[in-house]
């Protein structure tokens, strides 16, 4: 059940209604609990096992922590659920990625080690709630927030369906206040809400969906076509990438905005970015500030170097890479990050053009430069993160730099049209605003020529079979 079907808009429109005529606030959390868990169930009821278990265990070991002061047990029992929450994560989604490194290892050293391979069913969004569960550990362990009482509310922190499967990845201090009292969508957050849903949804089947097949066709071959060919191809994962998560970002918060639950933004115009500090700072914002505040800034964050803070962005962007996926290629992609990350502190602790920055006409050129490198950069990185292997992906990226004209030359009035769309409205909007927030708030024909046009575009151009989104994988 994917937020562009339409079960999940008759499941949808259903959850509101008999959640409208609940009385009970006690009856109404059991009731989103279960629809949340019949959500996740669709596609596996195994996998609803699997996250009621780590919801558990995490529930218990927060419980315990609030009553306990000894840190050496305070300590055994966060351990216990890091323990916990990683080990089904790294079983799950890196056995066979581990035993395959194994076999590689011994079969260096000239053992005829045996091809190890197990059929492990990957549960869907498996990586989003165990560092969503997670997080509430460590933030009790750290007293950032109090214990949650209520094994019922936190079982719905952790499987509340508009953010399960994909994010955002929505930490205990926001999600658990809002299920304490009971909260009411008004006039403006269900306009708000339908408005940032419909517009995930126009990211999703008109723009990404429509690319997708073209993004498919050209990276299934890549050496059956040309520099130029290729070049459009990444840049049409890139807004195939960006529209089908941030439209899966949009739909989830808008959904929950729906019911009167705020979620955070996971996406703020990433492609403008003017360095790639910035970019981190605008996409995925929910997974990249988790990483900075369980994992950066425990290791040292800035305050122990040059040395140290390089080293420290460099492992964080190395285990985000992992995060996305068992592949050398996603570590390489994450290692591309941290050393840009690494390299763009250095450049702004050196700040060689100092003297140059007083002058407007050096600033505008140097920022467009800046987007420049920076949009270089990411394309790169997506040629990594979507090739299969890491041999696919040089290839892919020797052809394209070299501009090889050897191939067929495929231009696809799509990936075109797909890539002019994001870059008007990266570049012309303000790309701190929100149009879900904004539309609401415009004048009443504004709002109606809006609205119109994101429906229009929805019946009109709307892909006919809606894919997967691709995070689901993650």
């Amino acid at each position: 059940m994917i937020f562009t079907s339409f079960e999940f808009v008759f499941f949808f429109g259903v959850v509101l209604m008999v959640r409208s005529c609940l009385r009970s606030f006690s009856a109404e959390k059991w009731f989103l609990l279960a629809a949340s868990y019949v959500f996740y169930m669709s596609w596996s009821i195994p996998c609803g096992l699997l996250i009621l278990f780590t919801s558990s265990l995490d529930y218990f070991v927060g419980s315990v922590l609030g009553r306990t002061e000894d840190p050496r047990k305070r300590k055994q029992l966060l351990a216990l659920s890091l323990i916990g929450n990683l080990g089904v994560l790294v079983f799950f989604k890196y056995a066979n990625f581990f035993l395959v490194n194994v076999q590689w290892g011994l079969n260096l050293f000239g053992s005829q080690a045996p091809q190890w391979h197990y059929d492990i069913l990957l549960p869907v969004g498996i990586s989003f709630f165990t560092f969503q569960s997670m997080s509430y550990t460590i933030d009790v362990y750290r007293r950032q927030i109090p214990t949650c009482n209520s094994w019922r509310d936190f079982l719905l922190f952790v499987a509340f369906f508009p953010q399960l499967v994909a994010g955002p990845i929505v930490r205990a201090a926001d999600l658990l206040p809002q299920l304490r009292q009971r909260v009411r969508a008004s006039l403006l957050d269900i306009e708000a809400g339908l408005a940032q849903f419909a517009l995930g949804a126009v990211k999703k089947i008109v723009i990404s969906d429509q690319v997708a097949p073209h993004v498919d066709l050209i990276f299934a071959n890549p050496g059956n076509y040309d520099g130029l060919t290729l070049f459009f191809g990444v840049l049409g994962y890139a807004v195939q990438i960006y529209c089908d998560f941030s439209g899966y970002s949009d739909m989830a918060v808008g959904a929950a905005r729906m019911m009167g639950f705020k979620f955070m933004e996971n996406f703020q115009m990433p492609y403008s970015a003017v360095n790639i500090t910035e970019f981190w700072r605008r996409w995925h914002i929910s997974l990249s500030s988790w990483f900075r505040d369980y994992l950066y800034i425990p290791l040292g964050g800035n305050r122990k170097g040059d040395g140290r803070t390089y080293f420290n962005l460099l492992v964080t962007m190395l285990l985000c890479g992992l995060w996305h996926g068992a592949s050398w290629n996603f570590v390489v992609w994450g290692g591309l990050h941290g050393v840009c990350l690494a390299v763009h502190r250095g450049w702004k602790s050196l700040d060689p053009f100092k003297s140059l920055n007083q002058h407007a006409v050096f600033r505008f050129g140097f920022s467009w430069l800046s987007r420049l490198v920076t949009l270089s950069i990411v394309l790169v990185g997506w040629v990594l993160f979507r090739c299969p292997t890491w041999s696919a992906a040089t290839d892919y990226l020797i052809r394209m730099v070299t501009w090889s004209p050897e191939g067929v030359r495929l231009i696809s009035p799509f990936i075109l049209m797909a890539v002019a769309a994001v870059t008007v409205v990266h570049f012309t909007i303000n790309k701190d605003s929100n149009w879900a927030h904004n539309i609401p708030s415009a004048s009443v024909p504004v709002r109606i020529a809006a609205y119109s046009t994101l429906f229009v575009l929805l019946g009109l151009l709307a892909a006919v079979d809606a894919a997967p989104f691709i995070y689901f994988q993650f």
